[in-house]
């Protein structure tokens, strides 16, 4: 599996900290040929839960892996994967979601949405949003924040007034994306220490 460029700089950061990164392939159903935008149509919630799961199985297997110590952590629709994943398996010891949108619907109407699953999670959250982000907007952040408030789980959100979707690429590169990014970075690096030692 090769990944995105975006995803390889995320991986590289991580291990820069101290941590082993896992990337699952959540598109090996799909035909190598076929356009990216064509295979995220493919994409189905209870198959996105199995590959994780899949994952942290193959990560509890390694020697050098704490299988008590594993985070998830996603960016875009990754972020949306990581409160699907936490709301559906038990098992996290932190969770770090960056802007992550499309929370309130089903991908295959194949179970409850990531929304309806976030009153499942039982690991402490942290958030970066933009507040110039539509997808998801500062409504929808709104609305997650009041969502697990209301079970009591233990989240920070930090939202940036200037920025928009996508600011931790290195592709965004005005002064308050730059600014924003190394601030999350700080912050999930602070995060992962707290959560997850190495």
């Amino acid at each position: 599996m090769e990944i995105d460029a975006f995803t390889k700089i995320v991986v590289d950061r991580l291990v820069g900290f101290g941590y082993l990164a896992a990337v699952p392939d959540l598109y090996h159903r799909c035909p190598a040929a076929m356009p990216l935008a064509e295979r995220k149509n493919l994409l189905k919630d209870s198959e996105i839960i199995a590959d994780v799961a899949a994952t942290i199985g193959e990560l509890r297997a390694r020697p050098d892996v704490a299988a008590d110590q594993i985070v998830l952590m996603g960016h875009c629709m990754g972020g949306r994967m990581a409160l699907l994943g936490a709301g559906s398996l038990p098992q996290f010891r932190g969770l770090v979601v960056y802007y992550g949108g499309s929370v309130n619907r089903s991908w295959g109407n194949d179970g409850p949405t990531p929304f309806e699953r976030l009153r499942n999670i039982r690991c402490p959250i942290i958030g970066f949003f933009g507040d110039r982000d539509t997808h998801p907007s500062p409504k929808d952040v709104d609305q997650i924040d009041a969502e697990l408030g209301r079970h009591g789980i233990a989240h920070d959100f930090h939202r940036y007034p200037e920025v928009g979707h996508g600011f931790q690429n290195p592709a965004h590169d005005a002064p308050q994306e730059r600014a924003a990014a190394e601030d999350a970075w700080a912050k999930t690096h602070a995060f992962l220490r707290r959560v997850a030692p190495v």
